[in-house]
């Protein structure tokens, strides 16, 4: 099957890459930097690009000399899977999610970003911050929507979802006791986990360690 994107996405051979740090930096990208991945179509044809994760819009970016483009939906739902180093993201609801843990349960992340607008003045000469999840008018407007850096004045709230599949059913959670509801038959091994070890929601490998401990 032929695709669209194939005749703009940047080609390279084999890579290697390090494992990279899953916790969320303070910016509206997942990764530092675009970095050489694989898309894998499900008719399992692979396709290697240069990628990011735009946290702002939620979509799959790649760098083609230069120029950030996204995979749009009538690419995604044809996606399999795509590789970024030793990361694992696929398709859910038409957006990426990272493959955490998989065993009899599976854990997802789901990266998403608020975006703060400058401040405005206010009474007795302070301001005030307005964040949106959904406002790029201005980001729009300036031609910077994909830049790197966000324009003087912006700032994001970078945040999580987490997906646990049980028995063929996606259940979300965003904090501990979310979690814990959903392993209510192993109340006593999970409360004895997290006596000894917190669990930092902000840090996707910390959460998937307790899944893997309640698992076993």
């Amino acid at each position: 099957m032929k695709y669209i994107f194939l005749m703009v996405i940047l080609s390279i051979s084999a890579v290697s890459l390090n494992s990279q740090n899953r916790s969320i930096e303070i910016t509206h990208y997942l990764l530092s930097e675009f970095t050489p991945g694989a898309v894998i179509m499900k008719d399992r044809s692979i396709n290697f690009a240069v990628l990011n994760y735009y946290l702002l819009s939620e979509e799959m970016l790649f760098n083609q000399q230069g120029k950030i483009l996204a995979l749009g939906p009538e690419i995604v739902k044809d996606i399999d899977t795509v590789k970024i180093g030793e990361r694992k993201f696929v398709v859910q609801n038409n957006k990426f999610v990272e493959l955490l843990y998989s065993g009899k349960d599976e854990l997802f992340a789901e990266y998403r970003c608020t975006l703060v607008m400058p401040g405005t003045p206010s009474a007795y000469g302070t301001t005030t911050e307005t964040a949106a999840t959904k406002t790029y008018s201005s980001l729009y407007a300036g031609g910077v929507l994909y830049e790197l850096t966000l324009p003087e004045g912006y700032k994001t709230r970078p945040y999580i979802n987490y997906w646990l599949k049980r028995e063929g059913k996606m259940n979300k959670f965003i904090n501990i006791k979310q979690l814990g509801n959903l392993y209510k038959e192993k109340s006593s091994e999970f409360k004895a986990y997290t006596k000894t070890n917190p669990v930092d929601f902000k840090n996707p490998d910390n959460v998937a360690e307790i899944v893997k401990f309640i698992e076993k």
